[in-house]
């Protein structure tokens, strides 16, 4: 069975994130070592762009993988609305936490 566009875009999605997280890179980090936009980054991830082939070898170049690897089929992740949320390291650094208090 010949699988579409959208499913091979969709493993490629998934497997960008689940690397990019595995190596404990941001969507900016990313986006600077291959080059692009981190909103482009982010677009990737979500399967909303028709990335060109230099971008996508780009990706596994800076995920320091084969490009075949970012075609193994995977799934992506439920989305996750919102902002990421402040680690907690910021506080133990003097950083502020805020208590919707005033």
């Amino acid at each position: 069975m010949a699988l579409g566009a959208r499913t091979w875009l969709r493993y490629v999605a998934a497997n960008v994130r689940a690397l990019r997280v595995r190596r404990g890179l941001t969507q900016e980090q990313l986006g600077e070592r291959a080059g692009i936009e981190p909103r482009y980054v982010q677009d990737v991830e979500r399967a909303r762009t028709n990335l060109s082939f230099a971008v996508f070898v780009a990706l596994a170049n800076a995920l320091d993988v084969v490009p075949a690897r970012l075609l193994r089929p995977a799934e992506m992740p439920p989305a996750r609305p919102g902002r990421p949320r402040t680690s907690t390291r910021a506080t133990a650094r003097g950083g502020r936490r805020p208590t919707g208090r005033t």
